[in-house]
C-alpha cells in the first residue's frame, strides 16, 4: 500500500511525502495532477492538495475523471483555510476525506488512518449544526462500510482524559501513557473505554482524530 502525493507545489509535496515517510506510511509518486498518477495498486491511496479556496470546473472535472479511472480508490484532499464549507460539500462527493491545510500533522496522519481503515471523514461544518461530533467525524465509505449515526454523547472529559486522549494523537501506547502519568496500564485502559464512549469513538484511530481536532496539544509533563 503506498501513498500518492498530488500537488502544484513542489515544496509542499515534499512536506507531505516527509509527514507520510516520518509515520512510517510507503510513498508512491508525487506529481503535479491527478491525471499523471500511474495506475494504482491495491490499498493504495491519494493526498491530493488543492490550493484553490473556491473549486472551479476544471478542478472538479479532474476529480471526476480519477473517479471515473481508479473507482473507489481512497482520495484525501487537503484545500485552503478559506474554502468554503458548501464547497467542502461539493468536494466530499469525489473524496473520502476534505481537510483544511491548517490543521496539524497529526490530525492529517490519524485522517490517513481513518480512510485507510475503511471510513470516509466530513469535518465541522459540512453537515447539519444538530449533528453530534463523532457524525460530523466519521462518516460510512462508497462501500457502506463505517460507523453510520451514533446517539448524541457530551463532551464530558475529565482534564486526565483530555491528556491520556491528546497523547493518542502523539501515538503513545497505553504503556507509554502510564509510565508518563504514573499510573498503571489497565487503570489507561478503563480511562480510555470512558474517553470512547463520551466522545463516541469505537476504536484509538477515531479517538485520535476527534482529539486532534477537538483538544489543545497535552502539556509537557513536570518530572
Amino acid at each position: 500500500m503506498s501513498v500518492h502525493i498530488v500537488g502544484e507545489s513542489r515544496l509542499l509535496r515534499d512536506m507531505f511525502l516527509s509527514i507520510c515517510e516520518a509515520n512510517d506510511y510507503e510513498t508512491g509518486q508525487c506529481c503535479s495532477a491527478l491525471a499523471e498518477l500511474p495506475p494504482l495498486g491495491t490499498g493504495d491511496m491519494v493526498l491530493c492538495y488543492c490550493h484553490s479556496h473556491c473549486p472551479g470546473a476544471a478542478l472538479l472535472q479532474e476529480l471526476q475523471a480519477f473517479r471515473i479511472g481508479n473507482g473507489t480508490a481512497p482520495l484525501i484532499l487537503i484545500t485552503g483555510d478559506d474554502c468554503p464549507a458548501a464547497d467542502q460539500r461539493r468536494l466530499s462527493q469525489y473524496a473520502e476525506a476534505v481537510i483544511p491545510e491548517r490543521k496539524s500533522a497529526n490530525a492529517l496522519i490519524a485522517a490517513l488512518k481513518v480512510v485507510q481503515d475503511g471510513y470516509r471523514i466530513v469535518l465541522p461544518g459540512t453537515l447539519a449544526e444538530e449533528t453530534t461530533v463523532a457524525d460530523r467525524t466519521m462518516q460510512p465509505d462508497r462501500h457502506g462500510n463505517g460507523s453510520g449515526s451514533r446517539p448524541r454523547a457530551s463532551h464530558g472529559l475529565s482534564d486526565r482524559e483530555q491528556l491520556i486522549l491528546a497523547k493518542l494523537t502523539e501515538g503513545a501506547t497505553n504503556k507509554s501513557i502510564a509510565n508518563e502519568l504514573g499510573i498503571c496500564e489497565a487503570t489507561v485502559k478503563v480511562h480510555l473505554r470512558t474517553c470512547f464512549r463520551k466522545i463516541g469513538a469505537k476504536n484509538r484511530t477515531q479517538a485520535a482524530l476527534w482529539a486532534s481536532d477537538q483538544l489543545p496539544p497535552p502539556p509537557t509533563q513536570r518530572h
